[in-house]
C-alpha cells in the first residue's frame, strides 16, 4: 500500500465531510446549547474570576487534567496553584453530544496573554474538554487537556456541530458502564495493534469518523480530507501509545480513551499524552472524532 487514499475514496469521505456538521447556534434549549453555554460560561470566569478559580467551580470532583507529570485530580491542582498575571481565553469551535443529552465533548482555540489591555498572546493552542451532567443537572468537566497548536489568524468563533446533535434522541438503550468502558480501550488497543502492523496514512483511516478533528502540537487542526491525509503522511511511523484509561456516555454511544504517545524516531523521539473522542457508528463499530497528540 502506498498510503495515500484512492480517488474514489477521496471523492466520497470529501462529500461526507462537507455535509458531515453545520455552524451556527444548535436549537436553543436543547442539550448540546446548554453544554456549549456551560463551556461559554466557564470561558468568562476564567477572565472575570481567575482562571484557577474558574477551572476549580467547572471541574467535577473527579475530573482529570495534564500537566508536566501526567494526570492529575483536577480541581486539587488548581487549588495549589499561585494566581498568575495573565489572562486565560478560550471559545468552542466544534461541539458533539452522546444520545442520553447528557456527556457531550467541546473543542476550540485558546490562548494565553499578560493582564493588561492590548497585549499579543504569549501562547496559542487548542482545548478538548469533555463534559458531563451531574445528578444536580450541572454540565462538569471530568476530562480536559491543551495543546500549543497554530491558530487561525482570523477566528470569527463560530460553532460547529455534527447535523441533528441539538436534536431530542430517543432511540438509544442505557449501556453497562464497565463493559462500554472496557470495550472501547480494547479498540484503542486493536487501534495500535494494526498500526505497528502497517504504519500508513490508510490504517489511520480506517479509524476516523467522517467528520474527524485530528490536532497535533505545532499545526492546525486537520478537518479536511487533504489536511488529515497530509498530517498522517507525516506522521511518525514508530508512534505508539499506551491507553490508561476510558469512559464512556451512558447512552454507549461517545467516549474517550487518553493515555502516553510516544514519537519513537530519533531525530523526532517525544513523550507526551492523547485523549481520542470516539463515537459509536450505525454499524455498531467505533471510530475517531477527536484526537488530540501533546508533547511535554
Amino acid at each position: 500500500m502506498t498510503g495515500k487514499i484512492s480517488q474514489v475514496f477521496f471523492s466520497v469521505i470529501s462529500i461526507l465531510l462537507a455535509v458531515a456538521a453545520v455552524a451556527g447556534e444548535p436549537a436553543e434549549g436543547s442539550a448540546l446549547s446548554q453544554m456549549i453555554e456551560a463551556e461559554r460560561n466557564f470561558a468568562k470566569a476564567s477572565v472575570t474570576k481567575g482562571r484557577n478559580a474558574a477551572f476549580v467551580d467547572n471541574l467535577a470532583d473527579d475530573c482529570l487534567v495534564y500537566n508536566k507529570t501526567w494526570l492529575t485530580k483536577g480541581r486539587q491542582f488548581f487549588r495549589d496553584q499561585k494566581p498568575a498575571p495573565v489572562v486565560l481565553k478560550w471559545e468552542p469551535e466544534f461541539a458533539d453530544i452522546s444520545a442520553g443529552g447528557d456527556f457531550g465533548v467541546t473543542t476550540g482555540p485558546w490562548e494565553i496573554q499578560e493582564y493588561r489591555p492590548g497585549t499579543q498572546p504569549l501562547l496559542k493552542g487548542y482545548f478538548l474538554t469533555v463534559w458531563k451532567k451531574q445528578a444536580d443537572g450541572a454540565w462538569k468537566v471530568i476530562l480536559d487537556n491543551g495543546a500549543i497548536m497554530s491558530v487561525p489568524e482570523k477566528n470569527e468563533h463560530k460553532v460547529s456541530f455534527p447535523e441533528g446533535a441539538d436534536k431530542p434522541r430517543k432511540d438509544f438503550k442505557a449501556a453497562d458502564a464497565q463493559t462500554a468502558s472496557a470495550e472501547l480501550k480494547k479498540t484503542d488497543l486493536q487501534f495500535l495493534e494494526a498500526w505497528k502492523k502497517e504504519p500508513v496514512p490508510d490504517t489511520y483511516l480506517s479509524y476516523l469518523a467522517t467528520d474527524c478533528r485530528i490536532m497535533r502540537p505545532g499545526a492546525l487542526p486537520a478537518t479536511t480530507v487533504e489536511s488529515v491525509d497530509k498530517m498522517l503522511a507525516e506522521e511518525d511511523m514508530l508512534a505508539t501509545w499506551i491507553c490508561a484509561g476510558s469512559g464512556v456516555a451512558p447512552s454507549g454511544d461517545l467516549g474517550f480513551t487518553y493515555g502516553l504517545f510516544t514519537r519513537q524516531s530519533e531525530e523526532k523521539y517525544a513523550e507526551g499524552s492523547y485523549v481520542r473522542i470516539w463515537k459509536k457508528q450505525a454499524d455498531g463499530t467505533w471510530k475517531i472524532l477527536i484526537e488530540m497528540v501533546s508533547f511535554d
